[in-house]
């Protein structure tokens, strides 16, 4: 990452399933593409995991009339089904590399997910907690209807 990150964002969630199966949907592409979403009217058009320390991952997503958004990053921890901690990085006009930090804790029958967003960039915080709240909104979604 560049530069020291100043901003950090966390969002929490417990979700309907035993922390290997929410690991699982969290990685796999083919599930990925299932509940991924940044927001209303966006899709997942796109998923590649290459999931391992080193390895990359690619997500694209469309919006209706928009331009497509990519997603990059790198693993940098790997630790099924406990963590993963990854750079990521918005293909935009001036692109940032932030990093991600994702821990999954058995609760019960139920996992909680606390994601970790470290970025540099004010601007960022707030579309980066709707973002991940959208993103947790569709993955309890499909982890319900199991």
């Amino acid at each position: 990452m560049e530069g020291d990150p100043t901003e950090t964002i966390r969002v929490r969630r417990v979700l309907p399933a035993p922390k290997e199966r929410v690991f699982r949907a969290w990685t796999e592409p083919s599930q990925v593409k299932r509940w991924w979403t940044i927001g209303e009217g966006w899709k997942t058009s796109f998923v590649d995991v290459d999931l391992r320390v080193g390895g990359r991952f690619a997500v694209t997503n469309e919006q209706v009339g928009g331009n497509p958004l990519l997603i990059t990053g790198e693993f940098l921890v790997v630790q099924p089904p406990d963590k993963l901690v990854y750079t990521w990085r918005f293909q935009l006009p001036k692109p940032e590399d932030t990093l991600v930090t994702v821990e999954f804790r058995s609760v019960g029958d139920a996992t909680e997910v606390l994601v970790t967003h470290e970025h540099s960039s004010k601007e960022m915080g707030p579309s980066a907690v709707a973002g991940w709240t959208a993103g947790l909104e569709g993955l309890a979604s499909l982890l319900a209807g199991d």
